[in-house]
């Protein structure tokens, strides 16, 4: 037969508390965990998150223990990492799910960096609404979260509002780079300069948007993450392609190869071989422009890029013809009648595939479909000469506009360099007097504190330190000793003051040697010596006044006929448990013993 136990009701309440405790108490300490690994992984909105966390990123997401707030932040930061890696269609989603969040704080850092990331996302694949999100980032971030402004910013100048003057736009980021200029945020100065690059680019002037990519990837090898650090190199590549300098695009081309050894993600791997593609099909080396296609379709069937798909659909067709391969030709030039599998508006005006869409007509026998794609690519080439023909007045704008901002600055700097000035005068006035304290008034103050006849600290200020000891620790002891000179005033009076200050002298010489560097040593009152010892064992106090004493009774002068006089001395000790706060009233007892002894 089975008996079961049955427990009292307190006991299972007393358990039912217990459990609750530690239920509460693992959730804090998990709570502390997740936000200290939050902050440790956070990175700038123009950087990528690191490889390494996005395991432990993923793990939090699932857990059910992370609070709301930590897993909206955690999931923010794994849509950054996707659109790094290329997954933008992925990151989208996971974006606008959160937007929808009812735990959403909308004047959080999160919220804002969920609009910023779409309108990068946007912007990137040439949809409508980036600047909407831009704008809105940029107002949530102001003065609150400033990667997060400065990206919106300068995606609002580099992409948004078309009507604007380009050398106005020019002006404003040069503005914001002379603002950090002094390279204290050395990932803000590289973005800039990427900015700057692109802006250039958009107006034909290549060479100096080569400039400016050169410089954002230089800096950004010191603070991106490795991924990152690549996005500025294929910008620069495509700016030496776009100006001819192939050899440049080639030796770059090269070095985005070797930093892409480390890196090796689907997203870097499709832009190593995309850019070996174009320099492949701009020199008409088709057979390597064969190898590099097709490496780099097996890496884009990895991302959710649609640009890069058309423009990987563009070279295949260029391969075809050249194979003259008319099958090849047709369906592609069949897919560019479907919006959805068009090549994105801003790349079919490129010169390059309009040119290629008069060789394609051509090569089908289509010669109406050829003169309207001649007429087209006639169009944008004059298009082309005139904006080249105005970018001079455009740049003309922006360093007009960049000399007001120098003026401005010039005149904020003369009032800075002017309060410096009265500053520095005002900081060397005030470290001459610290000087002259320092040298001459502690000088003047050790002086004071000082017997003058042995050296050491006179009544006052070795009484001063004897009353600042503390207790000591445990077993051990504080321990005061009053040396008498004895024979002082027969010395005095039988050979003179001179072998009274001999004698003084030879005892205070004796207590150096035999007293440690840390022990309180004085001279108190004519004929008398203090020496403290400090928190050490009673055993070790009494062995070193031992010392002391052995020492001292050795002590001789000569008097003036060169004869041996000894000195006599006198000895009490004090020993305390407590501090020596008190040091004044132990030294009048110990004196008030010794003059009755």
């Amino acid at each position: 037969m089975k008996y079961m136990q049955r427990f009292p009701f307190s006991f299972i309440l007393k358990a039912s508390f217990v459990g609750l405790f530690f239920a509460v108490y693992s959730q804090s300490v998990l709570a502390d965990k997740v936000d200290d690994f939050i902050l440790d992984i956070q990175v700038s909105t123009y950087n990528c998150p690191d490889d390494e966390y996005m395991p432990l990123v993923e793990q939090y997401i699932k857990s059910s223990r992370v609070l709301p707030e930590q897993l909206i932040k955690l999931k923010v930061h794994k849509a950054q990492w996707l659109i790094c890696v290329g997954k933008y269609d992925e990151a989208q989603k996971k974006l606008q799910d959160l937007l929808i969040d009812p735990n959403i704080n909308q004047h959080s850092q999160s919220y804002a960096s969920i609009h910023y990331q779409l309108g990068y996302i946007f912007d990137v694949q040439e949809k409508t609404g980036k600047c909407d999100y831009y704008r809105q980032s940029e107002q949530m971030a102001k003065g609150k979260f400033n990667d997060i402004h400065l990206s919106s910013q300068l995606g609002l100048i580099t992409v948004c509002g078309q009507k604007q003057d380009i050398g106005i736009k020019l002006g404003r980021l040069f503005a914001l780079l002379e603002s950090y200029s002094d390279g204290s945020d050395l990932a803000s100065l590289a973005h800039i300069h990427n900015n700057i690059g692109l802006l250039y680019s958009s107006i034909g002037q290549r060479a100096l948007a080569a400039e400016q990519y050169a410089k954002a990837y230089e800096i950004g090898l010191n603070v991106y993450e490795e991924k990152n650090q690549l996005a500025p190199l294929i910008s620069l590549i495509t700016a030496y392609t776009g100006s001819g300098d192939y050899e440049n695009a080639n030796l770059m081309i090269e070095e985005l190869g070797r930093r892409n050894l480390t890196v090796n993600t689907p997203l870097t791997n499709s832009w190593y071989h995309f850019a070996q593609s174009r320099q492949a099909y701009r020199t008409n080396d088709f057979e390597a422009l064969r190898k590099s296609l097709r490496t780099w379709g097996v890496f884009l069937e990895q991302i959710s890029d649609k640009t890069m798909e058309r423009l990987h659909q563009w070279y295949v067709a260029a391969l075809c013809l050249h194979d003259e391969d008319k099958a090849c030709v047709r369906e592609f030039l069949q897919k560019q009648n479907d919006v959805n599998l068009a090549m994105p508006a801003r790349l079919s005006k490129h010169i390059y595939y309009t040119a290629f869409l008069v060789k394609a007509h051509l090569f089908l026998g289509d010669v109406e479909a050829a003169t309207l794609s001649f007429d087209n690519y006639s169009a944008i080439a004059l298009e082309k000469i005139k904006n080249q023909q105005t970018s001079a007045r455009v740049l003309g704008v922006a360093n007009l506009h960049n000399e007001i901002s120098g003026l401005e600055s010039n005149l904020a700097k003369a009032q800075e360099q002017r309060l410096q000035i009265i500053l520095f005068v005002l900081f060397s006035i005030l470290a001459l007097i610290a000087l002259i304290y320092f040298t001459l008034g502690r000088s003047y103050l050790r002086k004071l504190a000082t017997d003058p006849l042995t050296g050491f600290s006179n009544e006052h200020s070795v009484m001063s330190k004897v009353k600042k000891v503390s207790a000591p620790v445990g077993d051990n002891v504080n321990a005061l000793a009053l040396i008498d000179v004895v024979n002082l005033t027969a010395m005095n009076a039988e050979h003179g003051y001179k072998a009274g200050e001999q004698a003084l002298k030879q005892v205070a010489d004796c207590l150096r040697q035999v007293t440690r560097e840390k022990d309180i040593v004085g001279r108190v009152g004519t004929d008398q010596f203090i020496v403290c010892l400090v928190n050490l064992e009673n055993i070790i106090a009494e062995e070193l006044f031992s010392r002391v004493q052995n020492a001292l009774t050795d002590i001789t002068i000569k008097d003036d006929n060169g004869e041996k006089v000894a000195v006599d001395t006198n000895m009490h000790v004090y020993t305390s448990v407590t501090s020596l706060a008190d040091g004044d009233e132990v030294l009048a007892e110990i004196r008030s013993v010794l003059r009755k002894s």
